[in-house]
């Protein structure tokens, strides 16, 4: 069955660069099809250079394409070929794409979900997009909060999934870096990292990301924090990291947490977003009010003896894999895809 059948998931998204969002949906992606649904990409249009997501999903080998031509805005495209394909359901990942699968639904009747990824409230013409996205859910067959911070700006009643990831073969992280990884914007709270580094001068850090922030980081951080700028290849610095650091002012429930955790690397965080679902404060890592207490933690942590390490390193690991991987996710996403349906009919692949 080809991702074009009436029984086909496709994913809609607006992408530039790589980051939470399209995590979240190559995760998807590749969930889908190991459960042998069929699924399509339509990345809405093509910017100065060909995004990350594109080269990622076609090396899983997920169909994907672009919308938008030289001569045909993504909007017309969308529907055209939703009344040629007629798919099961178009799920939209962030506000562009959420706003024309409405618009879509409007004139086709196709069944549409959007989720709701940002916890910030942005700022200038971005602000005005995302109030008519938020104040247009009750357009959509379902909306997906990705935190209760979140769902509780949505004038609609929304459903709640844990973001997963594959963790099938993943092997346990041997690093002892401490890494903050992520986008350097305010929202991430990457000064944050940058003041706790300056607090534990007899410790290394290390920042994997850039940003808008990078250049101001960069200027004032003490000789004890090393910049690795934007990877490619998450899989290589993952090995190198034992402690992940997280500061945010704004989150969902982040990706790197979920990936992290499934390499039995340590997360000490601010408890923020949807994280307390994922981390048991002292049982597989650690959740704390305050900047203050992160570090305290930290140091807490690089105290303590080896049996305690690694009991924690195993219990984390052992959260994604009871909640937060792709056999715990994609059979929920699928009864809420296909209603009418037994979504026990679908096996994952082995």
């Amino acid at each position: 069955m080809n991702s074009s059948s009436s029984n086909a998931v496709w994913l809609i998204i607006d992408s530039l660069t790589f980051g939470g969002i399209e995590t979240h949906l190559l995760e998807l992606a590749k969930g889908l099809k190991q459960f042998k649904t069929p699924v399509k990409v339509w990345i809405l249009r093509q910017y100065s250079e060909p995004p990350l997501l594109l080269s990622k999903l076609q090396s899983a080998n997920i169909d994907v394409d672009y919308l938008q031509t030289s001569k045909r805005h993504y909007l017309p495209t969308l529907i055209s070929k939703i009344r040629q394909y007629s798919p099961a359901v178009v799920h939209a990942h962030g506000y562009k794409a959420s706003l024309a699968c409405k618009l879509a639904r409007v004139i086709t009747g196709i069944r549409q979900v959007s989720t709701y990824h940002a916890g910030e409230t942005p700022s200038g013409r971005v602000w005005l997009y995302d109030c008519l996205d938020r104040y247009s859910a009750f357009v959509s067959s379902a909306s997906i909060a990705v935190s209760d911070k979140i769902a509780n700006k949505l004038p609609v009643a929304s459903q709640s999934f844990n973001n997963f990831i594959d963790s099938n073969g993943l092997a346990n992280s041997k690093g002892n870096e401490i890494a903050f990884v992520g986008r350097l914007s305010h929202e991430k709270a990457p000064d944050r990292f940058v003041e706790l580094a300056r607090l534990n001068q007899e410790l290394n850090f290390h920042i994997y990301g850039d940003g808008p922030m990078s250049s101001t980081l960069r200027s004032s951080a003490p000789t004890n924090l090393s910049f690795h700028g934007h990877q490619t290849n998450m899989d290589k610095v993952w090995q190198n990291v034992g402690i992940l650091i997280i500061c945010s002012r704004y989150e969902g429930l982040p990706m790197t947490a979920i990936e992290a955790m499934a390499r039995g690397i340590i997360v000490i965080s601010l408890d923020v977003g949807n994280l307390p679902k994922l981390i048991r404060h002292g049982q597989n890592g650690y959740m704390t009010h305050s900047m203050t207490a992160l570090s305290d933690a930290l140091n807490q942590y690089l105290a303590s003896d080896v049996r305690h390490r690694t009991e924690l390193k195993a219990q984390a690991v052992h959260a994604v894999n009871s909640a937060f991987s792709v056999s715990a996710v994609i059979p929920q996403l699928l009864a809420l895809y296909f209603p009418h349906s037994c979504h026990s009919d679908y096996q994952i692949e082995k």
